[in-house]
């Protein structure tokens, strides 16, 4: 679609393909069939760096570039000032986890930090 508008280093490759997958969860944001397709594409991909290069340079146009370029340069920072990890949860632990924060009025890490510390 466009030409590459930044290079996805190995240390920005999670924070971009993150990004990328909350993207594709809304089927309007390429157009839904082009969303759909890239969806596809996306599902075939390894965990090389270098797929989700191509992949990106297949599929981004500049302002998806401009806006995934955004993401990861905040998520970097949240990252460094608080000492975040970020970790993938099943829908039923997020589930749980959300339960138990709501009941206990706090966040999910303070649910983990207090029930599980």
């Amino acid at each position: 679609m466009a030409r590459q508008r930044y290079c996805i280093t190995v240390s920005d490759h999670w924070f971009a393909r993150r990004w990328i997958e909350k993207k594709l969860t809304n089927p309007l944001w390429l157009g839904e069939q082009q969303t759909y397709q890239a969806q596809q594409a996306f599902e075939q991909l390894d965990d090389r760096v270098e797929s989700l290069q191509a992949w990106c340079e297949y599929w981004l146009g500049s302002n998806e570039w401009k806006q995934m370029k955004n993401a990861i340069r905040a998520s970097r920072l949240r990252a460094r000032e608080h000492e975040i990890k970020s970790v993938t949860l099943s829908r039923n632990a997020w589930a749980i986890l959300d339960f138990w924060a709501e009941k206990d009025g706090c966040t999910l890490s303070k649910v983990i930090e207090n029930r599980l510390g």
